[in-house]
Parts: structure tokens; sequence; C-alpha cells
């Protein structure tokens, strides 16, 4: 199993949502966070506001796949957040050793 750990722009989980339901992950977590990347010091605007601020806001993506459809889920994601501009978000994909539902 792999856990994969999207950061993304909080307007892109509804067509995030659609890709992995589309792939078959039966659920997923999803957090706001903040934090920063090359976007340093840059402006954002949402909502019909500028916000100057080295934190932007983001919400980060967490599930647990297969390691045969990772490259496919995590193509989906990329396929469903890419806007081509700084910001759009960072995929990471660890191990899981072990998980238990309870």
């Amino acid at each position: 199993m792999k856990l994969v750990v999207a950061i993304i722009r909080p307007g892109k989980v509804p067509d995030v949502t659609e890709a992995l339901r589309d792939e078959g992950v039966n659920g997923f977590s999803a957090t706001e966070v903040m934090g920063c990347g090359n976007q340093w010091g840059r402006t954002e605007s949402e909502k019909n506001s500028t916000v100057e601020s080295n934190l932007i806001r983001k919400t980060k993506v967490e599930f647990e796949v297969e390691e045969p459809a990772v490259s496919t889920v995590v193509a989906r994601i990329v396929g469903a957040c890419r806007t081509g501009r700084i910001g759009d978000g960072k995929i990471f994909v660890f191990d899981v050793r072990e998980s238990t539902v309870v």
C-alpha cells in the first residue's frame, strides 16, 4: 500500500474528488493547511480580494492506494489540479507498512 498526500488549491478539491472516484479510491481525508513554496512574497487573489502573504491557503488530501494504481491516480490528480501557474500543488507518495480499519 502507498499513502498519497496531495497539497492542492482549495478550489480544486471537487475536481480531485471526481478524479479519485473515477479511479476507485473509496475515501480520503482533506484538511485545510497553510504553507508556502515558490510563492514567497507573491500575491494571491481569491474571491475578489487580493492578499499579500507568505502563507497561502491550501488543502491537503490524503488516502491509501494499492501500489499498482499509484501512477494512474497521481496522473489523475495532476490532470485535475494543473493550471500552469505557480502554486498548483505538490504530491507525495509514501510507503505504508501497516494500517488498520477501526
